[in-house]
């Protein structure tokens, strides 16, 4: 078997003792320093212009662009000097170990076994889901499911002697990291879990429809983990959302407890990520930009799926380099199974697919045939993976094709019919309707300001270093595009602007583009790095501990703006989940602490809202509502003596004069205003609601 020793990039070395570089030559000195801080000022320029452009005009912003052209290419110029004279880093022990080798298989006949039984398990469970009439409900063979992937995971496992299970030795030479990286995760998992409950203190409407949906697993009124439902979201992710619901009830905290835990899972997986594709010092500057990062922060703390997008991305990623860098079958096998089970949550964890997809393409190119000739093993195993794992849900997508692409349906500019309207309202052509998608979801993170209520932050998702930062990292990144260590940042940010941003409506919307997260902050992280290796290497001889303070200092400074920006500036506003999410929240909580299973409530909301508005029936599902769709002219003749329960009747503002006329046919009730809860970006001189409540024994006088 032939050697083969992967080609590490200079620029990232994974050493844990890396090498210095030698000085620049003295004339060189002042030059490089010049051209270093030229290119940083340029960036700081032009973030000045994109803010100062949107503050007064909010035109294209082709000057602060064009200085921003300008100092990728005077940074790329400088990093290109202090690359080329980095030494080469060798390749770390567990790689370069040639072909993926499945030589095993032929000698197992008990492996081909084990992938016959997990391959008819599946095909029984397809023939299950396809019946007709359908079975009553699959919540039990979704075992049979999870017993095939692991089955094919034990059955292309390599022997033990050639499997390395090495990471306990490694933890006890690497004290300090184990315990810088243990920190990072605590303070990730307390920015998320901290007053979960409360922070954000709505609870929006699209919270509480997965929340009922979780209930409505928990009642076995959803008996199918392989299908979708509320708004084409797979039914998976409600049974992993009623993990939490179940045990600890119908609560706000339940329904984001596990979201918060997916959060926290992502900032390591990040780690693992980027220790892989770029060394130690990047990847603990990711790890820790990202525990800190307040959009990041956000999705973290909502109880919806979308924050496991960055997640099946980041994991997909990790087992794909590692199959190519180790040979090894098993974690070919693992990436495909992640790219399965991505398919059983939000639409964007479909992107998953079309990252290793792309990835894949990538060496294609870049190696041709031998890529073929050394990695078709492993790539045979990766797709058994993923059909195996995904087969359920790819049967589902064939015979449902609209229920499974029901989001892509309503908020593709294509498939909506968007694109079509925009042209004729606009009185514009395709191209500059595209490129104006284009401009804003790509601009997201330095110009443009979140245009949903799913978080609403009234700037970028970048402050203003962050995104002088960004700028530089991402420029570096397309300018080495042919790295194979860089490539798949640059393809997951692009690639998910494009997807989840320029081809949907409405960009940017924050909700499908948190999968950036991750490659967005990587950016900062590798331009620091960079700043700091050009300016060492400018002065003297490069040692690495001497970026220690400097990068300590940056780190602090970002996380300490970041976390301040979410809880101190941001959670006041209540701009996430609009203003109807705060009537629901502030109602759902009236019912539950003052009204109770006793009571039912007549509602004066529509058009403006409806009692089944997903936050209420999730939090207080016991307190039966009635809509009241007509505006009242007259005194009612409702007959409620005859009912059990006594009745509230809620009044919207809007509505509030309808409250006369109810009085006038009910008599004798208690009128309550309750008042918004401050301080509101929008001030609301009304109250939130008014309540008239009338008790059962004076219905019956």
């Amino acid at each position: 078997m032939t050697e083969h020793t992967p080609t590490h990039d200079n620029k990232f070395p994974r050493s844990a003792t890396p090498q210095p570089v030698a000085a620049a030559a003295p004339r060189s000195r002042p030059r490089l320093l010049a051209l270093l801080a030229g290119s940083v000022g340029l960036a700081a320029l032009g973030q000045y212009m994109l803010d100062r452009t949107y503050a007064t005009s909010r035109e294209f912003p082709w000057q602060g662009l064009l200085i921003y052209l300008l100092a990728v290419l005077g940074f790329g110029w400088a990093t290109f000097i202090t690359d080329r004279a980095a030494p080469p880093i060798a390749a770390p022990p567990d790689e370069g170990a040639g072909v993926t080798r499945l030589d095993y298989l032929r000698q197992s006949y008990w492996r081909w076994g084990l992938l016959a039984v997990a391959a008819g398990a599946v095909l029984v469970l397809l023939y299950l889901l396809q019946r007709s009439p359908p079975l009553p409900g699959y919540n039990g063979w979704g075992l049979l499911w999870v017993g095939a992937i692991g089955l094919y995971l034990v059955a292309v496992a390599p022997p033990r002697a050639r499997m390395t299970f090495d990471w306990l030795p490694r933890v006890r030479e690497n004290r300090q990291l184990t315990l810088l990286m243990s920190a990072i995760l605590l303070i990730a998992l307390g920015l998320r879990l901290w007053r979960v409950g409360e922070i954000p203190p709505t609870l929006s409407g699209d919270e509480g429809s997965q929340g009922v949906e979780a209930l409505k697993v928990l009642a076995g009124e959803i008996r199918n983990p392989f299908g979708t439902g509320w708004l084409g979201v797979p039914t998976m992710s409600f049974y992993f959302n009623a993990l939490t619901v179940g045990p600890l009830g119908n609560t706000t905290f339940a329904l984001r407890l596990p979201w918060a835990l997916i959060g926290t899972v992502t900032v390591f997986a990040g780690f693992l990520l980027v220790r892989r594709l770029a060394g130690l010092k990047l990847a603990l500057l990711t790890a820790a930009l990202l525990a800190t990062y307040h959009y990041h922060i956000h999705f973290s703390r909502l109880g919806s799926n979308q924050i496991a997008d960055a997640l099946f991305v980041a994991l997909a990623l990790i087992f794909f380099y590692r199959g190519y860098d180790r040979r090894s079958p098993l974690d070919w096998a693992l990436c495909g199974m992640i790219i399965g089970v991505a398919q059983y949550f939000y639409a964007g964890a479909r992107f998953t697919a079309v990252m290793i997809i792309a990835v894949t393409i990538f060496f294609l190119i870049r190696e041709r045939m031998r890529f073929v000739r050394e990695q078709w093993g492993g790539l045979l195993v990766l797709a058994g993976a993923a059909l195996l794992s995904g087969g359920p849900m790819i049967q589902y997508a064939l015979r449902f094709p609209d229920d499974y692409n029901a989001r892509v349906n309503a908020v593709g500019i294509f498939q909506s019919g968007w694109l079509e309207r925009e042209q004729e309202i606009l009185n514009q052509g395709v191209l500059p309707i595209l490129f104006d998608q284009f401009q804003r979801a790509a601009l997201a993170f330095n110009y443009y300001p979140d245009r949903t209520v799913w978080y609403g932050l009234p700037e970028p998702l970048f402050g203003f270093a962050a995104g002088a930062l960004f700028m530089l990292g991402f420029g570096y990144g397309v300018i080495n595009l042919h790295d194979r260590r860089i490539f798949p940042m640059v393809a997951w940010w692009g690639g998910a602007m494009i997807m989840g941003g320029m081809l949907t409506e409405s960009p940017p919307s924050s909700q499908r583009l948190i999968t950036m997260a991750i490659p967005a902050v990587f950016f900062v992280g590798l331009a620091l790095l960079k700043i700091g290796q050009v300016a060492l290497y400018a002065v003297g001889t490069y040692r690495p501990r001497r970026l220690l303070p400097y990068l300590s200092a940056a780190v602090l400074l970002f996380s300490l703006f970041s976390v301040r920006l979410y809880f101190v500036e941001y959670t006041p506003l209540r701009v996430y989940g609009n203003y109807n999410a705060v009537i629901a929240t502030g109602l759902a909580e009236y019912a539950r602490d003052e009204l109770g299973p006793d009571w039912q409530i007549f509602f004066f909301g529509p058009p403006q809202m409806y009692v089944g508005f997903g936050t209420i029936p999730y939090l207080v599902p016991e307190v039966k509502g009635q809509d009241i769709y007509e505006p009242l002219t007259e005194p009612p003749d409702w007959e409620l003596a005859a009912q059990e329960k006594h009745t509230a009747f809620v009044f919207l503002p809007a509505r509030e004069a309808e409250l006369a006329l109810v009085r006038q046919a009910i008599p004798g009730g208690e009128i309550e205003e309750v008042p918004p809860p401050p301080p509101y970006l929008f001030e609301q001189d009304d109250p939130l609601f008014t309540v008239y409540r009338v008790r059962q024994e004076q219905l019956t006088r």
